[in-house]
């Protein structure tokens, strides 16, 4: 099967609509929770019950947050499987992870040897005129990828995402590590390495929307405290596909592109569309509030 592993930090509510989401989607797979040193009760009571599948940071690094990178180069190198799916835990598996997909998904990286990423992603709408000018559907693959003349292939192509699918091999046979300067560092390493990164034409992840912007309470700006009463703190989950919903996705021509406002379903019905991914964006007047705010704090 697979190695999973979800990256947590003091989102208890979160984490646990992820890990649940892949025990109802992917129950074979190896699953690793990677937590950052949280301090929420709830949180720690919560790993507690996953026993050897939470991974916790060593107590020498107890008192600093933000170490998703390292916790990634953690999970890469205890990986047993020949793939691993890496998860944020603000992310839910949306459909099962059949073994079409799996034969999919391995011949994307047959396909290339040198290929070591790729996205199992619903694409954001926001995102639509980059996805659009860089990648092309690729029926045969069932994927949408980068093609080889494009002239942004070499230097601008798709190649990282922080959530994504990654051959174990590949990444350790380059010596891969992930690099704490963040995802567009990386992808540019990605880049260099590996070359592009496919889109699944049939994704089955995504992120939940209008999460709490600031997951540490003193930080929080005034804007984030006013969008708990707003929005809401709950976790604004997907339900799941459906089987109509899913044969809709992976039997349609792939010039319908799979934008997520177009196949998943929020379970609150006032979470707004486009998805915005920051509470304090869904309402306008709370992002002007919070972008003022950033600005008098320097």
């Amino acid at each position: 099967m697979i190695d999973v592993a979800i990256f947590a930090y003091n989102r208890p509510d979160y984490l646990k609509n992820c890990v649940e989401s892949v025990e109802r989607h992917i129950p074979g797979a190896r699953l690793r929770v990677h937590d950052d040193a949280s301090t929420d009760p709830e949180m720690r009571a919560y790993l507690a019950t996953l026993g050897e599948r939470a991974v916790l940071r060593p107590a020498s690094d107890a008192a600093r947050h933000g170490g998703l990178y390292a916790n990634m180069n953690a999970a890469l190198d205890r990986a047993e499987h020949d793939i691993i799916l890496m998860l944020q835990d603000d992310t839910q598996v949306v459909r099962d992870l059949t073994p079409d997909d799996l034969f999919r998904i391995e011949g994307l990286f047959q396909a290339d040897t040198n290929r070591a990423f790729v996205s199992p992603l619903f694409m954001k709408a926001d995102r639509m005129r980059r996805f659009r000018r860089e990648l092309r559907p690729d029926p045969a693959a069932r994927a949408y990828v980068s093609p080889p003349d494009h002239p942004r292939t070499q230097r601008h192509c798709l190649a990282y995402f922080d959530v994504h699918m990654a051959r174990v091999d590949r990444l350790r046979a380059a010596g891969w590590r992930y690099d704490a300067a963040g995802e567009g560092t990386i992808g540019n390493h990605a880049r260099e390495l590996f070359g592009p990164m496919p889109m699944m034409a049939d994704p089955f992840v995504f992120f939940c929307p209008e999460v709490p912007f600031f997951r540490n309470r003193d930080k929080k700006t005034l804007a984030s405290r006013i969008a708990g009463r707003f929005v809401g703190r709950h976790v604004k989950a997907f339900e799941d596909m459906g089987q109509r919903e899913i044969a809709r996705l992976i039997s349609r021509d792939l010039s319908v592109w799979p934008v997520a406002e177009n196949f998943l379903t929020p379970k609150d019905p006032r979470v707004v569309r486009p998805f915005v991914y920051k509470d304090v964006k869904a309402r306008g007047w709370l992002y002007a509030l919070h972008k003022i705010e950033q600005a008098l704090r320097g």
